[in-house]
């Protein structure tokens, strides 16, 4: 039969509780740069949607509807991808394995 060990031996050593926060303080900062790497897509999305977006209210301007219509679904479409990936970065930051 196993028995339990004796009550000095039941707490962790200040060696172990250290490894333990550098563990916990390494895992924090993978999340937050994975969350960052997605946070940075995200904005990278949301600057080709405005550039888009303003070179499609130009077209418009100007009375080119193909360019319009083209350009314009481009910005959506980035602007869709960006959120997208903001809400990957913001899930990824409430999600603890």
């Amino acid at each position: 039969m196993i028995r339990k060990p004796p009550p000095s031996q039941m707490h962790a050593g200040a060696g172990v509780a250290s490894l333990r926060a550098a563990a916990a303080l390494a895992d924090t900062s993978l999340t937050l740069a994975r969350a960052g790497t997605y946070y940075l897509r995200g904005a990278i999305c949301w600057g080709f949607a405005a550039l888009w977006g303003f070179a499609a209210l130009a077209a418009g301007a100007s009375g080119a509807l193909p360019t319009f219509l083209g350009v314009g679904t481009l910005a959506l479409v980035m602007a869709w991808f960006g959120a997208r990936l903001f809400a990957k970065g913001h899930d990824c930051r409430r999600a603890r394995p």
